[in-house]
């Protein structure tokens, strides 16, 4: 199939998006000369914005955007890191600002942000961290750390957060004992301070990277298992409002692939999605998404080769993914219309020579 007349084909990767309305989502990575990019939905179609950290001099210093958060059209945050410190920028409804970070514990190292949510405009999170867990809250004056309860003894990062009200958000991660296996770690805020919360235990070890909650009691986050082994498969974990648990889901490690899940959205109660990618040693690299509806996880055709790392519902009929094919250091956006997954108007998702690579995804085709 090959691209339409028009197409835009974006270098290098997109990692966070968010909706804001119908006719306004936001996309945000990062550039093949390593300044944060960010792309606006309009409703109708995209347009790209490389945003130098410091004005006509690209790539000086280095940056990427990892994750994005709306409060509202007009209020709009993407963090990530830059020169080796955390990185946050608003978009105010006219232009994107460099925003302050606060001076942080000496024992957080490598501190770039992964991921943000938004309460409102005075109360938003954002997570990180390489070695020791890294939050910031915005409270609509100032970014300030706030501390985690991070395992003695363990290096330990958080990669994904979500919040449900000023009392209630969740942030997941992992953590990695001297001597021992990589393990999903997972933290609450209850309106005063982050607790650690049991994950169930996985065999083999695993990871989370994202979390998304409507309520007390729903919240999904998503991962890997066997992440170290190489040949991981996607982690799907719920939690109830007593406990977490661990969801079946599609073996993205089937006829010999390998696969990871990277992101999860809810679009209403009885309807999320997770995304991911998944390695197959006869197709290469597969765009991966799953959806709940209520009773089960299943696989759902995308169309795109690659990697979706990063997923947000308007409604159950209007769900965006976004992420990257490495082949070609091409960006790849995917929407959900209701029926299936389909590429923006004017936007081929992963070109592959002259045209785009259209896989299958069922569970026997890996």
């Amino acid at each position: 199939m090959l691209p339409p007349p028009g197409s835009v084909v974006v270098s290098y990767q997109l990692t966070g998006v968010a909706v804001a309305s119908a006719t306004s989502v936001w996309a945000v990575g990062t550039t093949d000369s390593t300044d944060p990019r960010a792309m606006h939905w309009n409703g109708s179609g995209w347009t790209e914005q490389d945003l130098t950290l410091i004005p006509g001099q690209p790539g000086n210093p280095p940056g990427t955007f990892q994750a994005v958060a709306a409060v509202s059209a007009g209020d709009v945050w993407a963090v990530g890191g830059t020169a080796g410190k955390p990185l946050a920028e608003h978009w105010n409804g006219q232009e994107w600002t460099v925003v302050p970070m606060p001076s942080l514990s000496p024992r957080v190292t490598g501190p770039f942000l992964q991921g943000i949510a938004a309460v409102s405009a005075r109360d938003i999170w954002a997570v990180g961290g390489t070695d020791q867990p890294l939050i910031l809250h915005w409270d609509g004056r100032a970014w300030t750390q706030v501390p985690s309860p991070a395992p003695a003894g363990a290096d330990t990062s958080l990669s994904g957060v979500a919040a449900v009200s000023a009392v209630s958000a969740w942030a997941v991660g992992d953590t990695w004992p001297v001597g021992g296996t990589e393990a999903p770690l997972i933290e609450h805020w209850n309106g005063t301070a982050w607790t650690a919360v049991p994950s169930p235990a996985i065999p083999g070890g695993g990871i989370l990277t994202a979390a998304a909650a409507s309520s007390p009691r729903n919240a999904w986050a998503v991962g890997t298992r066997g992440h170290l082994a190489g040949g991981g498969s996607g982690l799907i974990e719920h939690w109830d409002g007593r406990a977490w648990t661990i969801v079946p889901s599609p073996d993205l490690g089937a006829g010999g692939a390998s696969g990871e899940l990277n992101a999860v959205t809810i679009a209403s109660d009885g309807s999320a999605w997770a995304v991911g990618g998944a390695y197959c040693p006869r197709r290469g690299l597969l765009t991966v998404t799953e959806h709940w509806d209520g009773r089960t996880w299943t696989l759902v055709p995308s169309p795109a080769s690659g990697e979706l790392d990063a997923v947000a519902a308007a409604s159950p009929s209007s769900v965006w993914a976004v992420g990257s094919w490495t082949v070609s250091s091409t960006a790849v956006i995917e929407h959900w219309n209701g029926t299936a997954w389909t590429w923006p108007a004017g936007f081929c998702a992963a070109p592959s020579g002259p045209g785009c690579y259209l896989p299958s995804t069922s569970s026997s085709s890996l």
